[in-house]
């Protein structure tokens, strides 16, 4: 009965040797029951069945990662070896504040902050563009409504003894004496602008209409005869012949045109004295209410002192005056004010305004400037209006000049011609400038 117990017993244990290396010996041998090795038998399978499940779930992308941080454990030391991201998750102790936490939590916001702020840059950046290519084409579209001046191409004067410098701009404005468009009448304003950009200045030098100067092909003559022989181009030449001052371009504009700028930029505000004002009505009366289509007695002012916001006609008017003050010197002072005023007013156009007054002033408008020349002059106008200081001056200079007479009676003005070189040289031109020619700007 002992034996078969044994035997009995014997058959249900297993005899496995222990490799070397566990804590029981070599000659030792270790007994597992056959429950035991069942119970392993279905661990071992449900944990395989586990993992299966495990991949699947990862392998799918429906893992729960919330469930797994929970399930994470962490490591209570932060070891040299640790890997960052156990490093930020690690358990945080009771005692220990968030703000000692070895995590920067204002990375993420900084990101957004600065996504914002070039969002924002972008923004502005799209803004200017839009604005850039709305100002042009406005631009482009005005200048092509200005009428072409045709030139000869011929050049009677030597540029190499005329006053230059690539910092100086000059143009000619040319008031045509006219009141038929079809006639080319005297030049009753001639205006010299003169933009110089490395000084922000902007200069306004009237000729006399009176100065008896030398034209070409025609003798002595005053200087506005010039314009009725032969246009702007004879004109400009003549200018540059007597003061050896270069001319780069010219426009034109006549009475209606001038009318019509003014009323484009809403009026100028001018004070006027009470034989001011008397004159300009006269004016209005005489010829420029006949020529813009009103009645003789339309737009008068009062006859008195005061300051003015003056329209297009009244403008036109004030700026013809020829008979208060010291004539002719006082008349082109007037011209020059009546223009300071426009760009003042430029600054703060109403744009509906303005298009509708520059659209009819633009036909009685002519240059001979290049497409090209007039943008690059459009580009700068801006900067111009904001910064770019005007001044006044006029030829012939104070001292530099005397009445004089025809032999035929005509009144006219003696002019020194040297002397008013050197004028226009100290006062357009910087002070250290000499005369230049376009080889040695080039050189």
């Amino acid at each position: 009965m002992s034996d078969k117990k044994n035997i009995n017993e014997n058959q249900d244990t297993m005899k496995f040797k222990v490799p070397a290396r566990s804590v029981v010996s070599a000659d030792q041998t270790r007994v597992y029951r056959k429950e035991d090795l069942e119970e392993a038998k279905k661990r071992a399978a449900l944990s395989e069945a586990n993992r299966k499940a495990v991949q699947q779930k990862n392998s799918s992308g429906t893992s729960d990662k919330s469930a797994q941080n929970q399930n994470r454990t962490f490591k209570t030391s932060s070891s040299a070896s640790e890997p960052k991201r156990q490093q930020q998750h690690r358990a945080v102790p009771a005692n220990e504040t968030v703000s000692n936490r070895n995590v920067r939590p204002n990375a993420r916001p900084a990101k957004k902050k600065k996504g914002a702020f070039g969002r924002f840059v972008r923004f502005l950046i799209g803004i200017f563009i839009a604005l850039f290519l709305v100002y042009s084409a406005a631009a482009l579209y005005y200048i092509t409504k200005i009428t072409p001046i045709e030139n000869s191409g011929s050049y009677i004067n030597d540029p190499d003894t005329m006053l230059y410098s690539s910092e100086v701009k000059n143009i000619l404005v040319i008031g045509e004496d006219t009141r038929d468009n079809s006639v080319r009448g005297l030049s009753d304003s001639m205006i010299l602008l003169s933009v110089n950009k490395k000084n922000h200045k902007l200069q306004m030098t009237s000729f006399m209409r009176d100065i008896y100067t030398e034209i070409d092909g025609y003798g002595s003559e005053k200087l506005n005869a010039a314009y009725s022989y032969g246009g702007a181009e004879l004109l400009k030449d003549t200018i540059e012949d007597n003061f050896k001052i270069r001319i780069d371009g010219c426009m034109t504009v006549n009475f209606t045109a001038v009318a019509h700028i003014v009323d484009a930029v809403g009026g100028v505000q001018i004070t006027v004295s009470a034989s001011e004002a008397n004159a300009i009505n006269e004016i209005l009366y005489s010829e420029v209410n006949e020529i813009m289509g009103d009645s003789p007695d339309a737009d008068f002012l009062p006859v008195s002192d005061g300051t003015f916001m003056l329209n297009g006609k009244q403008a036109l008017s004030y700026s013809r005056i020829r008979y208060v003050g010291d004539a002719d010197f006082e008349r082109t002072q007037r011209q020059r004010t009546v223009i300071t005023q426009i760009m003042s007013r430029m600054k703060k156009i109403n744009p509906v305004t303005f298009n509708a007054g520059i659209t009819k002033a633009l036909q009685y408008i002519g240059s001979d400037m290049s497409v090209t020349d007039m943008y690059i002059l459009s580009l700068r106008l801006p900067s111009l209006l904001a910064s770019y200081e005007p001044e006044q001056l006029r030829v012939p200079a104070d001292g530099t000049w005397s009445y004089g007479e025809t032999w035929d009676g005509m009144s006219i003005i003696n002019v020194d011609f040297y002397a008013n070189t050197e004028y226009l040289k100290n006062n357009i031109y910087l002070p250290d400038t000499q005369s230049e020619s376009p080889e040695e700007e080039t050189e």
